[in-house]
């Protein structure tokens, strides 16, 4: 029992000082933490963004559309037109007061952001339609005890889009170099589809993406995987996909890419 609690109070603790982190205007500003899309750019960033947006239009569902860890909101601003129930959700309030912002300034009133806990959403069982989260569950610690928060807010039939990183990737050797950045949680490939099984999740669809890391400088022995070029080189679309898509989701490699996509649906309950 002492133990537990002890682990608990641990876990609280890490998470407070990873909050303080978003919270404050230090690595991360509210200013840059949320990507905008530019359609027309060949970057990296920008088609691999283009590619998990495009992956929330082809699953979206009448009814509520919720972005958790949503930061300052500039992905559901670029799907707002897909539903007109729009919420966005992020611990952290200066990210949701810039988001409320932009809301405001573009005029789509459907468009609300509030602040909430991943692991206690503010939502009924059953209200949601369609949930993604992009680039955040992995910064999250015991991320299984969100994906059974988010398995609960979804309708039965209900779908979510997960992004989350896996921990036998060369990008996860890269994190552990900048110590100037809060922790990351990743896990491997199996834990990812075994909490997803346990969590009353099906998956249908599954992307690998980042086989290299692609936005590391550090640590240097592995600069020959590092070099810029491969941003350029992985960007390349064929066939309908990235280049970096192909070669991440082969069979022989996906074990060790990086970002992995998983669409799932909410199974009835037995």
């Amino acid at each position: 029992m002492a133990d537990s609690q002890n682990k608990q109070r641990q876990v609280a603790n890490l998470e407070q000082s990873i909050r303080t982190v978003y919270e404050t205007e230090g690595v991360y500003k509210a200013d840059t933490i949320c990507h905008r899309l530019n359609e027309q750019s060949k970057e990296y960033a920008d088609r691999l963004l283009l590619e998990k947006l495009r992956t929330v239009r082809r699953h979206v569902a009448d009814g509520l559309l919720v972005d958790l860890c949503c930061a300052t909101g500039e992905h559901l601003l670029t799907l707002a037109g897909v539903s007109d129930h729009c919420l966005g959700i992020d611990f952290s309030r200066p990210y949701i007061d810039r988001a409320n912002q932009r809301s405001k300034e573009l005029g789509l009133s459907h468009v609300k952001f509030e602040v909430g806990d991943a692991k206690s959403l503010p939502l009924e069982t059953g209200s949601v339609a369609t949930l993604y989260s992009f680039s955040a569950l992995y910064a999250i610690p015991d991320v299984e005890v969100v994906i059974r928060e988010i398995s609960r807010v979804l309708r039965e039939g209900g779908r979510c889009v997960l992004d989350l990183g896996n921990s036998k990737s060369l990008n996860s050797i890269c994190v552990k170099a900048y110590t100037e950045l809060p922790p990351t949680f990743h896990i491997t490939v199996p834990e990812m589809q075994r909490i997803c099984e346990r969590s009353g999740l099906r998956i249908i669809e599954h992307r690998s993406f980042q086989l290299l890391p692609l936005w590391a400088d550090k640590p240097r022995w592995l600069w020959p995987l590092l070099h810029p070029v491969w941003k350029k080189i992985m960007a390349v679309r064929f066939k309908g996909k990235m280049l970096d898509e192909w070669v991440s989701s082969s069979s022989l490699l996906r074990q060790y890419a990086f970002r992995h996509l998983l669409v799932c649906e909410k199974l009835a309950e037995e």
